[in-house]
């Protein structure tokens, strides 16, 4: 470790954290300690402030203690993650509707950050949060994600630009000089700059680690790929904002020489998952967190199974978050990490945003379960699906090699067959090879995207 490195976890960060009046270093150091302790012992503590923010959330947040009163619950009633199925699931929906009674009062006005998500899924939603809940707690697990990556303070990052919640003035004043010791690179968006401008930038500032959606991680390596050119020479690459598809993974992994570490979070809770050295799945920051995987009626699912991912975050006070429904999917792995941490274990593939297809016969399909991960047997390199109505799926698909009538002929009907076995015979589907797919306005691409009204649709099923 270099002198540098020592300054900046010993001397640069605390200085950071004293300015804005956080303990980022100390949370970072009490998870540093704890991913090693026991499940047991993570599980006691998870328990201890999941206790806490039941008893805060009744005395403080007025939605929670109205919806306990009617159910006739007390603080004492939901001590351990197995009774939070006692409440009810909190939505987007909800949130906006009674924004003022999901404030604590406890919580002084000046304290409260606005901050919004990327509405990257269609549903972009405003909350509060505190310099803790933002600095403090969720930077701490962001930079723990990154020891695990082999990236410590004071290595030089690559990013992509990019707004992340509303900054205060305190920090429009500090970034600047955040960036700097940091040593931070910001990549311009893909929309604003060609793919050979930045694998140039990349050659020249020489970065430790890339970190970026996979999506345009895939698009660099694709480039690099087809021009024949020597890679940047990293020594990490981390991942985030979208679900890595396995086609996705192996194309950084060929072109880079590195397996990618795939981190998962939300703009509501921060890092909430991330893979670690031996790249078996995601660990769950249990000791900030309770992460539900549930079915649609809010029960919990065996490990191995798909199920709406729900976040009740046990540090967050000024606008806690009890089983919020994150809008993606995903699985608790039915086997442990090997690497010997007591954090359990996300399959790699959960943290999916993927709509659901429905069709008229009355099938409804998950995007993650229609066999959308082996369009890379195709040469697809990226892709969106669009159902405009029960009727038509319109599949947009990036390929590699696709140079000929046949070549195209084939691709189409590879995906094609993919899709029909899944999705059956009633629902039209069209294939069509693209140069670019647009990106949200938060530069993420989302997979699959259905503008089918469930309501509509689930009345049909039932007629």
């Amino acid at each position: 470790m270099s002198l540098y490195h020592v300054l900046a976890r010993r001397v640069m960060a605390p200085a950071l954290d004293l300015v804005r009046g956080c303990h980022c270093m100390s949370s970072l150091a009490e998870l540093e300690k704890s991913q090693w302790w026991s499940p047991d012992r993570i599980e006691a503590l998870q328990q201890e402030r999941l206790a806490q923010t039941i008893r805060h959330a009744y005395a403080h947040v007025p939605y929670y203690r109205q919806v306990m009163q009617e159910r006739g619950l007390g603080p004492g009633d939901i001590r351990t993650s197995g009774e939070l199925v006692k409440l009810p699931i909190v939505t987007k929906a909800i949130i906006r509707e009674r924004m003022n009674d999901m404030v604590a009062d406890s919580v002084p006005e000046k304290d409260l950050l606005p901050s919004r998500t990327s509405g990257s899924t269609g549903s972009p939603l405003v909350f509060r949060m505190t310099k803790h809940d933002r600095y403090s707690y969720g930077r701490a697990r962001g930079l723990l994600a990154m020891e695990w990556a082999g990236v410590t303070l004071g290595d030089r990052i690559a990013t992509f630009a990019s707004t992340f919640g509303v900054p205060t003035r305190l920090e429009k004043a500090i970034s600047p000089v955040s960036a700097r010791f940091r040593r931070a690179i910001v990549v311009p968006s893909l929309s604003s700059a060609s793919l050979e401008d930045v694998v140039r930038l990349l050659h020249r500032a020489r970065p430790h680690a890339l970190a970026a959606y996979p999506s345009a991680l895939a698009l660099i390596a694709g480039h690099i790929r087809d021009s024949k050119q020597t890679a940047p020479r990293l020594h990490a690459i981390l991942t985030g904002g979208e679900q890595m598809f396995d086609h996705q993974r192996a194309l950084v992994r060929n072109v880079f020489g590195l397996e990618p570490f795939a981190r998962y979070g939300s703009r509501e809770n921060y890092v909430l998952a991330a893979e670690c050295e031996a790249h078996s799945g995601l660990h769950v920051f249990v000791q900030d967190l309770v992460l539900e995987v549930v079915d649609d009626d809010g029960a919990p699912v065996p490990p191995g199974s798909v199920g709406r991912i729900l976040i009740t975050n046990l540090l967050a006070r000024g606008m806690p978050f009890i089983r919020y429904d994150t809008g993606d999917l995903g699985a608790y792995a039915p086997t442990p990490c090997p690497c010997g941490r007591g954090m359990p274990l996300l399959d790699i593939h959960s943290g999916r945003r993927c709509d659901t297809v429905y069709t008229r016969s009355g099938g409804r399909f998950p995007g993650t379960s229609i066999g959308i991960s082996r369009f890379g047997l195709f040469g697809v390199s990226q892709f969106q699906l669009v159902q405009e109505d029960l009727d038509h799926l319109l599949v947009r698909a990036i390929v590699h090699g696709a140079s000929t009538p046949e070549s195209v002929a084939s691709v189409k009907q590879g995906i094609e067959s993919v899709l029909r076995h899944n999705l059956g015979a009633d629902i039209a589907i069209e294939v069509e090879l693209v140069d670019h797919i647009e990106p949200s306005p938060a530069g993420k691409y989302v997979p699959v995207i259905s503008k089918v009204d469930p309501n509509s649709w689930l009345k049909r099923a039932e007629e």
